[in-house]
Order: structure tokens, then sequence, then C-alpha cells
């Protein structure tokens, strides 16, 4: 049967819609590869822009915690320095309060002395300040006695008054052989203080100062304390001599002169007010001087600062009269000083009359058997 040429048209037309059919096909078949390509990339870069996004809330959160706690860190630090702060400004006025009552009678003594040498000198009493902070967890109010300043040296001047009779440095059997057996004197290696005080007819109470508690040993620390606080104020280091001072008019005290048990600089031991002369004199006639007056004045005015009474003696007293009055002609600058000299003999007078009451005072001191310091 011989082939119909009209059908060609039809078979090519059926050939090219397969062909249609197939493009389309595979088109649409790699339109949907494509699209499912770049849903799953689309997908996939939402997903890293969540965890990004997690991560910088979480890394947000992270730094506003550790910002909360370093702030409760600092709240609570700041409160404990507020109330450090608090506590040492309390102990510091009750310091100031009740020291210049303790040292009533050392200070006249010493003023006494310095006025009867005729001194250019400076005397500080009751000196309260904190010491310069350590590696100790807490800190605490330390006060000195007496600071004594001159242009040839400074003193610190540790006031004892303690009555009955004293032992410093000296074991009692090497003063009185009977009492050997009265006391263990096995511990009493220097530096050392032993008291015995008459309580009663019958009563005997021995109070032992031994090492750290002796009085030497307290007062070079006290000096240590007060010179670290110097250096830490104005950058420079300063030196103190050290003296011990049995001020008590009824103590009777068996001490050795001088103290150098902690191997550095011997203190004095100044066992009776007559004895003061000899310290006072000792320190400020010295060939060599070791402060300017200026240097003794601002040392004065920073000792002031912590509390401390001042006295002037010589030329610093006449320096302050002056300098309280920088304008005034001479006639007019004679009337302030002779009202500061009658004051200060009416001080003198009063204290004088008040030296019975606080040797007394000292009896309470006495009983208390420690170191108001630490």
């Amino acid at each position: 049967m011989p082939f119909d040429q009209s059908l060609v048209p039809w078979i090519i037309a059926a050939v090219l819609l397969v062909a249609l059919i197939v493009v389309a096909v595979v088109l649409r078949a790699r339109a949907k590869r494509a699209l499912a390509a770049a849903k799953a990339a689309a997908d996939e870069q939402a997903r890293a822009a969540r965890e990004q996004h997690e991560a910088l809330a979480a890394a947000h959160d992270d730094a506003l915690a550790k910002a909360a706690a370093d702030h409760a860190r600092e709240r609570d630090a700041l409160g404990a320095e507020r109330q450090a702060a608090l506590t040492e400004a309390k102990q510091a006025r009750d310091l100031v309060a009740s020291g210049l009552k303790w040292e009533a009678t050392s200070r006249d003594d010493i003023a006494d002395t310095c006025r009867q040498l005729g001194v250019d000198a400076v005397l500080l009493t009751n000196v309260v300040f904190v010491p310069v902070a350590t590696g100790a967890s807490s800190r605490f109010v330390a006060q000195v006695d007496h600071v004594l300043l001159a242009e040839t040296g400074v003193m610190v001047i540790e006031n004892k008054g303690w009555n009955g009779i004293v032992f410093d440095g000296l074991t009692p059997s090497s003063v009185f052989p009977a009492f050997a057996g009265l006391f263990d004197e096995s511990t009493m290696t220097p530096p050392f203080a032993l008291q015995v005080v008459k309580d009663s007819p019958t009563v005997l109470t021995v109070r032992t100062h031994l090492g750290r508690e002796a009085p030497a040993s307290q007062v070079r620390r006290q000096a240590q304390r007060l010179s670290d606080r110097v250096q830490a104020e104005t950058g420079v280091r300063l030196w103190f001599d050290t003296c011990v001072f049995y001020s008590h008019r009824d103590a009777t005290v068996f001490a050795t002169e001088r103290d150098a048990t902690d191997g550095g600089a011997a203190t004095v031991i100044v066992s009776h007010r007559s004895q003061l002369a000899g310290v006072v004199r000792e320190l400020t006639s010295r060939p060599t001087k070791k402060l300017s007056r200026a240097r003794v004045d601002d040392l004065a005015r920073l000792f002031a600062s912590y509390g401390a009474d001042v006295l002037r003696f010589g030329a610093h007293a006449q320096e302050a009269r002056v300098a309280s009055v920088p304008e005034a002609t001479a006639p007019e600058a004679a009337a302030p000083a002779r009202e500061s000299e009658a004051a200060a003999t009416t001080a003198a007078a009063a204290a004088a009359s008040s030296s019975s009451s606080s040797s007394s005072s000292s009896s309470a001191q006495d009983a208390q058997g420690s170191d108001r310091t630490e």
C-alpha cells in the first residue's frame, strides 16, 4: 500500500508535539529543582541568621548578667568600704574623745620639760590615724600617744600610766634577789614588762606583757605605722626615734635605759619624769638637722589634721603667733602674744591642778592591762 504523503505533515506535527512536551517536562523538572535549591538556600540562610541572632542574644544576656554581677560586687564592696569608713570614723572619734584624758599627765610633763629647756619643738598628743592598708582582711585605727617634732629629730613617745611596781627589761630577781621564787621568769625574754599592783591589803595582781605586747615593742610598731602613714601622705619616709615613758606618780619602775631587742634602733625607757630632760635635750641638741623648720610645721599640721592636740615651744610658738596676725604692727602683736602667754600659763596651772585626777584615771586604764590601739 503506497504511503500517503498527506500524513507527513501530521507525523511531523506529532513528533514536534512530543518533542515540545518532553522539553516542557524537562524544563519543569529543572525549574522545580532550582526552586527547591533556592528554597533550601533560603532556609539555610534563615537558619544561619536565626542562630546568629540567638548567639547575639545569648552574648547580650551574658554581658548583662556579668554587668549586673559586677555592679552587685562593686555595690557590696562600696557598702563594705563605707561601713569600714564609718567604723574607722567612730573609732577615731572615740579615741580622740578619750585619748587626751589618758595622756594629760604625760603631756604636761613633756610640755614642762620643753619649756624648762627652752627648746624649739612641737608636741602633738593623741595622734589618731588609719594605718596604711596591708594584706589583713580588716583595718583598724591606730593611736600614738605623743609625737615630739624638732628640726634635729622626731620622737614617738608611748605613755604608760601604770601604777604599782613595774619591771621593764629587768627580771624581778635581778633587782630583788628575794623575788626569785615569786615569779616565773622563764618566759621573761626581752622585750617584756611586768606590773605588780596592790589591789587590796591582801591581794596583789601581776600583769605580764611579753614580746609584741611589751611597751618597747608596741612603740616601735606604732612608729613604723606612723612612718608608713606619713610616706603615704607626703611621699617622704620619716624616721622616728622611740621612747616609753612611765608617767604614773605612784609607780616605782625598774627598767633598762634602752631596749634594742627587736634588732633596730634602741628605744629609750623613761622610768621617771625627772629623766625626761635628758631625753628631750639629747633629741633637740643633735649637731645635724634632719628637718627644716617649714617641714616641722608641715608635719605638725598633718598630725593636727588627725585630731592631735598641739603645743608649740620656742621659735615654733613665736612663728605661730606671728602667723596668726600677719598684718599687725609690733605694738598690736605684743598684746596677743602676752594674752597667749597668759593663756598658756593658765592652761598649765589648770593641767597641774588636774594631774591628781589624771593619775586616778590612769589607774582605771591600768586595770585594762592592754594596748588601746590594737
